[in-house]
């Protein structure tokens, strides 16, 4: 709700650069379950309620996505050029590589790592001009690459600045600035035990974000203090967690998506909308869900709620993980139960020799 995410314009570019059936892999291959991303905030896939309402935002495009972050401000930022002492060392450095043979930000095997044109023979083309200034250390320690007719080797934008010898990383935009300022979301995750798997995620969606101009900065914080602290209190631009399923998403879902308005002692009351994003359209929604007695029309306008909260980007779904239980084959009636209540009179040891059958599961 504040910083660059209170555009809407921005968090819609972060949906588009978000590769979802990607990210659902990560979690749900290893399991040996299907990857399919979630397409519900309210329900999940075998629900009556369900439906895949993530046409109202839109998949990934990498395209789409920069276009919104240019309509909204952010262009491809610039290095600040170096003072002139340290233009000078810079230039001193370029020649003394020049004449071993290197090229400016070569490795020590004679590898350009550049991605940009600039070996031995472009040196010896250059311009008078552009030799003495070299000499004189006023030279082009850095350069505009669209003057050079260049870009990032690697999914750059026109106009971009880099130093010479500098290339953009496989995949990663030129970072974004507006007012001078860069776009960096925080993304905070949590360090405990078990949190490899969020690890994994998180790393993936970097990598997205890369390509489209969003850097982000990860902070790792403890598990005890990770929900509390920065979720529940909107210290974070980026997280990641989870709802349970509910069998009453008309009721259960509203506090996590109503809009937040202000309380009596002027403090926000967000109730679970932990995003602080919502409309007034998406509460009347619920309120009319909530008090209709007509199944058909409670679905329909639950459906209708889930298009308008992924219209708004606050959350993005990505993916549903269902419980899984192991238990011993001669255990009967043991299982993953979902929204079943379970008959615990009817669990129990099998007799020797009998034949499980197999369990509930959800």
């Amino acid at each position: 709700a504040d910083g660059p995410l209170a555009d809407e314009r921005v968090r819609h570019a972060v949906a588009h650069a978000l590769n979802r059936k990607q990210l659902a892999q990560t979690v749900l291959k290893p399991l040996g379950l299907p990857a399919v991303p979630v397409g519900s905030h309210l329900a999940l896939s075998g629900q009556d309620d369900y439906a895949d309402n993530s046409d109202a935002l839109g998949g990934q495009d990498t395209a789409q996505a920069k276009a919104l972050l240019a309509d909204a401000g952010w262009v491809p930022g610039a290095v600040k050029e170096p003072k002139k002492g340290d233009k000078a060392a810079g230039a001193e450095g370029d020649k003394a590589q020049r004449r071993s043979g290197k090229s400016p930000g070569a490795q020590g095997d004679g590898t350009d790592t550049a991605g940009v044109d600039d070996n031995v023979e472009d040196h010896k083309g250059l311009a008078a001009e552009d030799r003495e200034k070299d000499r004189t250390g006023e030279g082009r320690g850095v350069r505009q690459l669209a003057q050079d007719g260049r870009q990032y080797s690697q999914g750059g934008a026109p106009g971009a600045y880099a130093p010479r010898g500098t290339a953009a990383p496989a995949g990663v935009a030129a970072p974004l600035t507006k007012n001078g300022k860069p776009l960096t979301l925080r993304f905070v995750l949590p360090s405990g035990p078990g949190s490899d798997t969020l690890s994994k995620v998180a790393d993936r969606i970097t990598a997205m974000l890369d390509a489209v101009g969003i850097a982000t900065e990860i902070t790792k914080v403890p598990d005890d203090n990770y929900f509390r602290d920065h979720v529940a209190a909107g210290q974070y631009d980026l997280a990641l967690y989870s709802w349970p399923a509910t069998a009453y998403p008309a009721t259960d879902a509203r506090p996590v998506y109503a809009k937040p308005v202000p309380a009596a002692d002027g403090s926000l009351n967000v109730q679970q909308n932990y995003t602080r994003v919502g409309t007034d359209q998406v509460d009347q929604l619920f309120d009319q869900a909530i008090a209709t007695l007509d199944e058909g029309e409670e679905k329909d306008l639950i459906r209708k709620a889930d298009s308008r909260i992924w219209a708004t980007a606050g959350s993005i779904p990505l993916y549903q993980r269902p419980q899984l239980v192991a238990t011993r084959r001669n255990l009967a009636n043991v299982g993953a139960f979902g929204f079943q209540t379970p008959v615990y009179e009817d669990m129990g040891f099998l007799k020797k020799g009998a034949k499980p059958s197999p369990s509930p599961s959800s």
